[in-house]
């Protein structure tokens, strides 16, 4: 409250925008998008699009790397919507592992059964080659300690929480095998310091056996 009023509510977008000229993981296939009707012609405006489904923003739930897993259209949506903070690396990007002091003071910082949002500051990047290559990934201390707590989802703004290129994604199997979905490729991380405790919001598409689906990830501040 302020002055006796309610203060309004302020929503930040966290998802890039998707387009058919984006850097994406590597090696992985860009969107495509082709108009099947125009205006000026068929009388409407109609867009096909074929793309892979961790493209850009998006979720990936534990299927992605475990036979048997949960798919994408049975995640618990309460996972993926609800209170967090921002927990900020306290070092530049360069490919390094995120220990628990290089976020947090004390590990009680963070709330059991909380969703966890990690700001690797990869964003200085986006749309640069050294984006894929530089962006921090969790320690086996971190990831520990966030099985531990029992965290609803994993939300980065990192493209992934393995090492680029890495053979075995050790990292996405210790924590998709959890249980625990994971959000991926998350922006404008830089807006919700200071902020305190905010909603987010990473709805996937209900994607019917799937393994991820794109998402519009959005904060609400002050609600």
């Amino acid at each position: 409250m302020y002055g006796g009023k309610r203060m309004r509510e302020k929503i930040i977008d966290l998802s890039y925008p998707l387009r058919d000229d984006m850097l994406v993981y590597p090696k992985n296939r860009r969107p495509v998008f082709e108009w099947l009707g125009r205006d000026n012609s068929e009388g409407y405006n109609l867009t096909y699009l074929q793309m892979i489904v961790h493209t850009g923003t998006h979720v990936d739930s534990p299927l992605h790397f475990i036979g048997g897993g949960q798919t994408i259209d049975a995640v618990e949506l309460s996972r993926l919507y609800g209170k967090t903070k921002v927990f900020c690396c306290r070092q530049e990007p360069r490919a390094q592992e995120v220990l628990i002091r290089d976020i947090m003071d004390d590990p009680d910082e963070l709330q059991e059964g909380s969703i966890f949002l990690l700001r690797t500051g990869i964003e200085v990047f986006a749309e640069q080659e050294l984006y894929n290559y530089r962006y921090p990934c969790p320690s086996q201390e971190l990831i520990d300690l966030l099985i531990g707590k029992r965290i609803r989802s994993y939300m980065t703004d990192a493209t992934s929480i393995d090492p680029v290129g890495s053979p075995d994604s050790p990292n996405h199997h210790r924590i998709l095998g959890a249980g625990i979905p994971i959000v991926e490729n998350l922006c404008n991380l830089d807006q919700l310091e200071g902020a305190g405790t905010f909603t987010i919001s990473a709805i996937p598409l209900s994607l019917y056996l799937r393994e991820g689906s794109p998402c519009r990830a959005i904060a609400i501040i002050g609600d």
